[in-house]
């Protein structure tokens, strides 16, 4: 959802007329989680979404509303059987929806938050979504979050920028629960006293895209950088040739490296949110890649490499042999890399390591089994009338 703030930013400058929405709380089963966004335009057209059906379709004719009528309101609605049965939303939750009007009145923000993306800061944005004094509704905060001194590794929250310009001062009890929403990477709902008004305050993390390297451009690595840019990672490809390693190979890449590709990943910064994944053209290459990259694996989210079990062996023994890794090393490494859907094209072998990952962004959350099967138990144990009203 990340390449929402962009477009707000775009749409504002130009002073195109539109509504915001984002879901701030969901409760139960629903079609989207907190931090969805959406963008109504005027015009009739939309981006993003809030969960689709009628549960976006009600959302977008109060959203048009709102902008109609230059309006902010918290929107929600009860997915069960009267509400969502023709559209098939029958989930049994609850969504709470914040529908801004007027959020051309937020430009400056719009551009900061998308300026502060691409500096890879981290931080929050943070809204008021109701309050007892209607006038504090909608207004926001960008937060960023700083080291206390030069000399520590201890990060506070500070209040970037109000919107507007008057708004007034976040309480410490909010910069406390902003610095836990983005430790757990979790969007918040709470309450806080703003100018001696109750207000409610939707916190949403802002943090970089994880990074994912490519060593390899052939194939399977074009097809993964795309897969991997609609899946909101910030990609990274690196190849030795450059008839593979261009930008009409890899539209969706943010950069393309050309040059010896074990030397050039070594150059690369790395963290805890970087992620690597092997796919060269050859045993050789692979070997060479995991070779500069191995005695990183605790430095990074996840290492991955192609091939088969004789491969990877081979691979293996030889950089145990030459004490360039331990067997613990290896045994972090991804290889064979991603999920078995049995798929054996391309784009299926894209599909499997990016479902993985996923997977490992996600902190290993899934069972990695197919969701249809807890359901068939339920089907086979109880009648469908109990199943109705669960």
């Amino acid at each position: 959802m990340r390449q929402i703030f962009y477009e707000l930013a775009e749409l504002t400058s130009k002073g195109l007329p539109f509504a915001f929405g984002e879901v701030v709380e969901a409760k139960g089963s629903t079609p989207q989680k907190p931090g969805a966004k959406a963008i109504f335009g005027a015009d009739g057209r939309s981006s993003g979404t809030l969960g689709g059906g009628c549960l976006e379709a009600e959302a977008k004719r109060v959203a048009l509303e709102c902008l109609r009528n230059r309006t902010r309101t918290l929107l929600s609605l009860h997915l069960d059987s009267d509400f969502g049965f023709d559209d098939g939303l029958i989930c049994g939750g609850t969504a709470r929806i914040f529908l801004d009007g007027k959020p051309e009145e937020h430009a400056s923000l719009w551009q900061a938050v998308a300026e502060f993306l691409r500096l890879r800061k981290w931080g929050a944005l943070v809204t008021v979504v109701d309050a007892a004094n209607p006038e504090l509704v909608g207004v926001r905060w960008l937060v960023e979050l700083k080291p206390e001194s030069t000399e520590t590794q201890q990060f506070e929250p500070k209040s970037l920028l109000r919107s507007p310009e008057n708004a007034p001062e976040l309480p410490e009890t909010i910069l406390s629960q902003i610095r836990r929403a983005i430790e757990l990477r979790d969007e918040v709902v709470t309450s806080a006293l703003l100018a001696s008004d109750e207000a409610e305050i939707f916190i949403e993390p802002i943090i970089p895209r994880p990074h994912l390297i490519i060593a390899g451009a052939g194939h399977i690595g074009a097809a993964l950088a795309h897969l991997a840019y609609l899946l909101e990672f910030e990609v990274t490809v690196i190849d030795d040739r450059p008839s593979f390693a261009n930008r009409e190979r890899l539209p969706d890449a943010d950069r393309v490296l050309v040059g010896d590709i074990a030397r050039t990943l070594a150059q690369q910064p790395v963290d805890e949110d970087t992620f690597i994944v092997i796919v060269t053209r050859g045993h050789r290459h692979d070997a060479d890649v995991l070779r500069a990259i191995v005695n990183r694996i605790d430095e990074v989210a996840y290492i991955g490499m192609i091939g088969s079990r004789r491969k990877i062996k081979l691979i293996y023994d030889e950089l145990m042999a030459q004490g360039l890794a331990t067997p613990e090393q290896l045994a972090k490494v991804h290889s064979p890399i991603g999920i078995d859907i049995g798929g054996e094209s391309v784009w299926e072998i894209a599909v499997s390591i990016a479902a993985e990952l996923v997977w490992v962004r996600n902190n290993f959350r899934g069972s990695l089994r197919p969701l249809f099967e807890k359901m068939r138990a339920l089907v086979l144990k109880e009648p469908s009338e109990t199943l109705m009203q669960s």
